[in-house]
């Protein structure tokens, strides 16, 4: 039995219950200082209400944000002895969603067995708090180690610049779609240029109206280069060559390879584009820099707050601008007309789909290839 036959399609490429989000996969929900030892958070991702807590040992716990007793929110409890208490008649729940204290009920009975609440395996690596947001029975999580990017397992050979998340109103589908590799020499032409107290001496400024895009094709995907019209490329911003590693990665981390200025070290920009719901995106974001060395690593933090910061705080409005202006995503893929350099649009699209397709018919899960986070330059 094909696909088609089980699943329907809202638009193309885009099966039912896809603009929600795609399920059993890790996400970074959180940063480490947005969860405090002492009290829940409440947070919306997937379209699914969670809690989110430390225990005694200061481990994250992650679970659906909705007491089974009454239907009160957990995230708006106490964290008692390590356990999550709701906060209206005193119910308390472990990390693994069972129930722990009925506080009428002086030992253990069959309720607590009943009242269990929906978890989800949770960590904290690299900054941030991860959950697996999934079946995890039919789907058992693989490590978080093998998910993630190399340099957050390295702290002693990178440095990471982690980014404020932010929250887009747009689906999470037209967020990834805007992060292809040609459309940044037109829409960040003067945010991710380089600027004018960068230039080598004897540089002249093309105006916009003079300036052109010549496709490329790398082993990191199709990039646009900025060129003049007698074809002589303007500097971007963005690699030229081939790097190492997958552009995009399942299940929504977009990787570009940055250089801030002409001579200085590049940087990767990670960003993890995944839905609150069907009309909010979170942004999770962070920059990369090879550094070993305290040179390296004062260098490093140098051009972020010089140079990368400011930039890249630019480019972040102007994609979510982009984001949002596309409107209903149903009725923006269903008027689009595409061209040859949206290959790796397509590419990434028909990815998504078959990751959604493969679960809901009840084969497996898709995983990254192998190489694919690890650092691109």
């Amino acid at each position: 039995m094909g696909d088609e036959t089980v699943v329907k399609e809202l638009a193309s490429l885009i099966p039912e219950g896809l603009p929600s989000g795609l399920r059993n996969y890790w996400y970074p929900i959180l940063q480490s200082e947005e969860l405090p030892a002492d009290r829940p958070v409440g947070i919306k991702v997937l379209d699914e209400n969670l809690a989110v807590w430390r225990d005694g040992a200061g481990n994250p716990n992650v679970v659906r944000d909705r007491c089974p007793h009454r239907s009160i929110r957990l995230s708006v409890g106490r964290v008692l002895d390590g356990d999550l208490q709701c906060l209206m008649h005193g119910l308390r729940f472990n990390g693994e969603g069972r129930c722990t204290l009925i506080p009428w009920e002086p030992s253990h009975t069959r309720h607590h067995d009943q009242l269990a609440v929906t978890a989800y395996p949770a960590r904290e690596l690299g900054g941030y708090i991860w959950a697996y947001l999934g079946d995890a029975t039919r789907f058992p999580p693989p490590p978080l180690e093998t998910q993630v990017p190399e340099e957050l397992l390295k702290p002693d050979e990178f440095i990471c610049f982690r980014l404020p998340t932010e929250i887009w109103n747009a689906n999470w589908l037209l967020a990834i779609d805007g992060s292809d590799g040609f459309h940044a020499v037109v829409l960040h032409t003067d945010s991710q240029a380089v600027h004018r107290a960068e230039r080598k001496a004897g540089d002249t400024e093309t105006p916009l109206e003079d300036r052109r895009i010549k496709i490329i094709k790398t082993t990191h995907g199709i990039r646009g280069v900025s060129v003049d019209l007698e074809g002589n490329s303007l500097n971007h911003g963005h690699f030229t060559v081939d790097v190492k590693g997958q552009r995009f990665c399942l299940p929504c981390l977009t990787t570009n390879p940055i250089m801030p200025a002409p001579g200085a070290a590049p940087y990767a920009s990670r960003l993890w584009q995944f839905p609150q719901d069907e009309k909010h995106t979170m942004v999770v974001r962070y920059l990369a820099w090879r550094a070993s060395t305290p040179a390296e690593r004062a260098e490093a933090t140098r051009l972020f707050n010089e140079v990368a910061i400011a930039r890249l705080k630019q480019v972040s409005d102007e994609d979510a601008m982009a984001a949002e202006a596309q409107g209903d995503l149903i009725e923006a893929r269903s008027r689009e007309y595409l061209l040859g350099p949206d290959e790796d649009v397509v590419k990434v699209r028909r990815l998504l789909r078959t990751a959604f397709v493969t679960q809901i018919t009840e084969r497996s899960r898709i995983d990254n290839p192998a190489g694919a986070l690890d650092y691109p330059v």
